[in-house]
Formats: C-alpha cells, sequence, structure tokens
C-alpha cells in the first residue's frame, strides 16, 4: 500500500476503491469521521516513515483482500497488541496519530509484525493469502526487515477466515516457524456464539459443518509465528 490508495478501512463489506471507500466508512460499523482521519492520518505517516505498512490484493480497481504490518516498535511503544481501523477498542487514538515514529537502525529491531488481515468472502479459496505472504515476505527483504512475526489461526479453514488469520500451516509453507501457542478467549467467544446461533443459522450451520465434535478449547488458540529473512 502506498499513499496513492489508503486503505484508512477494512473490506469486510465488500471490495474497495476510491469510489466507495469514503461513503462506506461512515456507514459500516459506525465507523466516525474523527476515526477515518486519524486513520488515514497514521497510516499516512507510516507509509512516509516505513515506506509502507500493508500489502493489498486488487482485481481491477478494487481491493479485494488486505494484510497490514507494522513495525514491532509501534506496538511496544503504544503498549497494545492489536490495531484496528475499523474497531473502536482497537482503534487509532488521537495520540497514536500524533506520535513519534521512529527510524529503525539497530539491525535486531528492524521487526515487522503481521496484523489484520482479511479477504472479502466473495474471493475465499483463490489464493490470495499465498500472494499476499509472499508479497510482504518479497517486500521486507528488499527493504531490509530481519524477522517477520505474525499470530496463525488454528490448522481449520473455517475458524481461521472467521478470525481474520491464515491457518498455522500457511505460514509454515512460507518458511515460518511456530514459537508459541496461546489461547484466544476472544476467538473461543466468536465460537461459542456461533454455535448458539447469535450470527444467524448460515453462520450456525457453517460452525456445525467444521467444528462439530471439536473442543473449543482446542481450537480457539493463536500460534505465534516467525519468518528469519
Amino acid at each position: 500500500m502506498d499513499k496513492d490508495f489508503v486503505l484508512f478501512r477494512c473490506v469486510h463489506f465488500g471490495p474497495l476503491n476510491h469510489s466507495n471507500i469514503e461513503k462506506m466508512s461512515v456507514d459500516a460499523l459506525d465507523l466516525s469521521r474523527e476515526q477515518c482521519e486519524r486513520n488515514k492520518k497514521f497510516l499516512s505517516r507510516l507509509i512516509d516513515t516505513y515506506g509502507s505498512c500493508a500489502m493489498l490484493a486488487k482485481e481491477g480497481d478494487f481491493v479485494v483482500g488486505q494484510a497490514r504490518f507494522y513495525p514491532q516498535v509501534i506496538f511496544d511503544l503504544i503498549g497494545q497488541q492489536y490495531i484496528c481501523c475499523q474497531d473502536p477498542d482497537y482503534g487509532v487514538t488521537e495520540q497514536m496519530a500524533d506520535m513519534d515514529l521512529p527510524k529503525i537502525e539497530n539491525p535486531d529491531d528492524r521487526i515487522l509484525r503481521i496484523h489484520c488481515w482479511l479477504i472479502h468472502k466473495d474471493y475465499l479459496g483463490r489464493g490470495i493469502s499465498n500472494a499476499l505472504l509472499d508479497g510482504i515476505l518479497e517486500w521486507a527483504q528488499s527493504h531490509g526487515w530481519k524477522v517477520v512475526k505474525a499470530y496463525a489461526g488454528p490448522d481449520n479453514h473455517w475458524i481461521a477466515s472467521q478470525a481474520c488469520a491464515p491457518m498455522l500451516r500457511t505460514y509454515i509453507k512460507h518458511g515460518f516457524q511456530k514459537i508459541k501457542t496461546v489461547p484466544s478467549p476472544e476467538l473461543k467467544e466468536l465460537l461459542m456464539e456461533s454455535q448458539d446461533g447469535k450470527f444467524g443459522i448460515d453462520q450456525k450451520k457453517e460452525f456445525e459443518k467444521f467444528c462439530t465434535g471439536e473442543d473449543l478449547s482446542k481450537l480457539a488458540v493463536s500460534h505465534e509465528v516467525e519468518c528469519q529473512l
């Protein structure tokens, strides 16, 4: 992603381009105009400082998939593990939008973390995740990054899609190594609500198709992975 098209919101509700991103940004998920402006400012400053902060998958003029990435030092500075342009609980604050973005001169600190991965549901199963990972690793290596880290989903493609994270085996295929596995209470809650039908009968049926008989505590995990470049 560059400043020709700053993806300041996510492709939850459909592919995005110059003609619809402004309109959809205020209709979907109650994303306020103020939040949109903070997102734009923060992402634009990241691009100016580090060269990019996302890899985008496009069909024609429309973005149909995204994988955002940030220097690990950004997460360390803000003291949180997540940044989300859409979720106010993890959104870009005024402090984040205005914060000093450090130059990273120590090679050991040149660590990228992939976060906020989403492919629109109409484009799943087309190999976009693999293409995005290839693109990120190629970009990171050519721009002097030494390590790429991420959180991978369980090896269940439906759950991984619900969690907006590629499966562990997808990352392993691209040379990542698993560092640790941690429980994900948020994912467990999502699965339980899917099981109970909170998100509608179609999602309940999908849960039953892909998760029947499974121990949710074993499925509701995140795998931290990294790739040395």
